[in-house]
């Protein structure tokens, strides 16, 4: 029968009198062994149908010993507490030891098409009879318990999706899933204490199977010890951060909070990560110019206001550079090349970005118009940084005129960076619209940009390779989203001057609460060479530590470049050379100095700056600590150098 909630509440009340006297029981005992068994990762809202009676039961509860000492779990059920439905007895003799966990599932064989590359039978049993779990928990209409075969409660978890408990419910699916801080059957009672289920954090990983959806969760696996708190790399010079499509945070008041609180992070942490400029990779809002949302509940125009105001809290602080994406033209999706954009993104928004007022803006190819434009600043290391945003599926002359500024003497010696929506898709290749044109349907890439309305003058990611990438040696980041599946994808491709290009996918807007917070940094390192990638969410304080998250790259190394012999790398090696001092073995004249920071991909040395034009930056580089001091690149990737996925 089912139980009203005030008897809930005296069963909660029971079951934390037994555990009060159960600790005190354990504290009497000293090293004595203690048995605790909780809930620890419950999937109520897989994605599509929870379960179709005689095919599928997606639903799942992990169970997890807490304790030091073994139990007994033969006999003891799951039960919908508030609807009064018990789950069939676990089979007898079942153990789960200390540090043990085990899910129960009612449907076996679905559960191992789903998770079964990541866990073994020994991590699940079936039950029958396994009680249906809301989709929209509440205070109450769900209490899960864990009852012993005794009759009694070893935990009630009166979980929620409301009052402090994350909320689920992205086009992905996903776990709760418990924290590190909530091993115990008083801690779990906090939705604080939980997560959503997440990949690469504390054991969760993406699962894809077909029509059994695409699902984030770690079953048979849980975290015992938090994350040490998100902070710069030791070793790191400086970074740039980079915010994957945000279409649904501005889509939804709800989630709107959570894009706000990114750029506040990047503006609070700007000097601890040494932050130059972030970048956006399109799909700033879901819907071009439509009044009734196509879903969630804001209008085109206040999503563009909502994007409008979530960025400005980077104005005057860190730039920002945005690619448009599908979703920023004609009414919805890419119907037609109208957008709002330039109406609501302008070069004068943000000082630091707006040439005028000495920003990082060098040239766009409309006058006025950011969604085909270049960017230029010198990193503190001395790298030269070009960064290309372009449109959605760039047109044929967008090509052309990117072309013709890769070829601009000031950058023939930049590392550049090109963003757009569509480049890379999830199974670590480029768009090739080619792909869709054969005979085989499990070969097709959805989302290419020859898809949409678009499509008579448009390019795909391998285009732009072809036609683009790999005509410029300078070119060493592609960075792209717009494409769901797990929303990350790495590959390195060798140019046609051999040097190596690394191209990365990053996009997390199909996961709960518009995409769950994440941002990536990248951090670029003091060995002149290194950038090491970090996948992080405000959101929940909470890093991603799997090797599609976290790993290391190489660009073009920067030279020593250590003119006075000392062993450091400093402002005084400029300062020798402003004064025209002879340095080092042999001596460093002007000439000399030219030829040692000289461009070595431009077929001519770049003038070297006069020196009077070099007292200010020489200021500055004196303060720069050791190992962020001034530098110049020499030299490109060499050939056959690989990434590392993880560290």
């Amino acid at each position: 029968m089912p139980l009203a909630l005030p008897a809930i509440r005296r069963l909660v009340a029971r079951r934390t009198i037994v555990l009060t006297l159960a600790a005190f029981a354990a504290a009497a005992l000293g090293s004595a062994a203690r048995a605790e068994v909780i809930i620890s990762e419950i999937m109520y809202d897989a994605q599509g149908a929870d379960s179709e009676a005689g095919l599928f039961n997606k639903e799942w509860v992990e169970i997890y010993n807490a304790g030091t000492a073994p139990v007994d779990i033969g006999g003891w059920s799951i039960v919908d507490v508030q609807d009064g439905q018990f789950s069939g007895a676990f089979p007898a003799g079942s153990t789960l030891g200390p540090g043990e966990a085990l899910v129960i599932t009612g449907d076996a064989a679905t559960f191992d098409a789903q998770w079964g590359a990541m866990t073994t039978p020994s991590q699940r049993i079936e039950v029958s009879n396994f009680p249906p779990l809301a989709n929209s928990p509440s205070p109450r209409n769900e209490t899960l318990g864990l009852r012993c075969a005794a009759g009694t409660y070893s935990d009630l978890v009166n979980f929620s999706a409301t009052r402090g408990w994350p909320k689920l419910g992205g086009s992905d699916g996903a776990t709760l899933s418990l924290a590190p801080s909530g091993l115990s059957a008083m801690a779990n009672d906090n939705g604080a204490n939980w997560l959503p289920g997440m990949q690469g954090v504390y054991g969760g990983w993406f699962s894809a199977t077909g029509s059994l959806g695409e699902n984030h969760g770690s079953p048979g696996y849980v975290a015992t010890e938090a994350q040490a708190p998100f902070a710069s790399s030791p070793d790191a010079a400086w970074s740039l951060v980079v915010i994957p499509d945000t279409q649904n945070y501005v889509k939804s008041t709800a989630d709107l909070p959570i894009l706000m609180r990114m750029t506040t992070w990047i503006r609070d942490h700007r000097d601890e990560f040494g932050i130059q400029a972030v970048i956006q990779e399109g799909d700033i809002v879901n819907q071009n110019n439509r009044v009734t949302p196509a879903s969630g509940d804001q209008t085109a125009t206040q999503q563009w206001q909502n994007a409008r105001d979530a960025f400005a809290v980077l104005n005057g602080r860190v730039p920002y550079v945005m690619a448009t994406g599908n979703h920023d033209y004609g009414t919805t999706s890419a119907q037609d090349r109208t957008t709002q954009f330039n109406d609501y993104f302008k070069t004068t928004d943000n000082p630091l970005t707006d040439p005028v007022q000495g920003g990082i803006l060098q040239g766009t190819r409309f006058a006025g118009k950011l969604d085909n434009a270049h960017y230029q600043f010198t990193a503190p290391d001395g790298r030269d940084m070009v960064i290309m945003s372009l449109e959605w599926g760039p047109r044929g002359r967008t090509i052309a005129w990117a072309n013709a500024v890769a070829n601009l003497p000031q950058y023939a010696d930049s590392t550049m960076v090109l963003v757009t929506h569509a480049y890379m898709y999830h199974d670590e290749t480029r768009y090739d619209w080619a792909r869709n044109q054969d005979a085989d349907p499990n070969n097709n890439q959805g989302g290419n940009p020859y898809s949409y309305g678009t499509a008579g003058d448009t390019s795909d990611g391998e285009d732009l390779w072809e036609y683009l990438v790999s005509r410029h040696e300078q070119f060493e980041i592609v960075l792209s989203g717009h494409v769901g599946g797990d929303g990350v994808g790495y590959l390195a491709s060798t140019g046609d001057a051999g040097n190596e290009v690394d191209q990365m996918l990053f996009n997390t807007q199909f996961e709960a609460n518009g995409g769950n917070g994440w941002l990536r940094v990248l951090e670029f390192l003091e060995d002149g060479e290194t950038v090491r990638v970090r996948t992080f969410s405000p959101l929940w304080n909470v890093e991603r530590t799997d090797s599609a998250n976290l790993f290391e790259f190489a660009v073009a190394p920067l030279l020593a470049g250590d003119a006075n012999g000392d062993g450091i790398v400093s402002g005084s090696d400029f300062l020798h050379w402003q004064r025209g001092d002879a340095i080092g073995t042999p001596p460093v004249t002007l000439d000399g100095w030219q030829a040692l920071y000289g461009s070595a991909r431009a077929s001519q040395a770049a003038a070297t700056p006069e020196p009077a034009a070099c007292v200010s930056a020489v200021l500055v580089v004196a303060t720069l600590p050791i190992g962020r001091a001034w530098r110049r690149r020499c030299g490109s990737v060499a050939a056959g150098r690989r990434a590392s996925r993880g560290f």
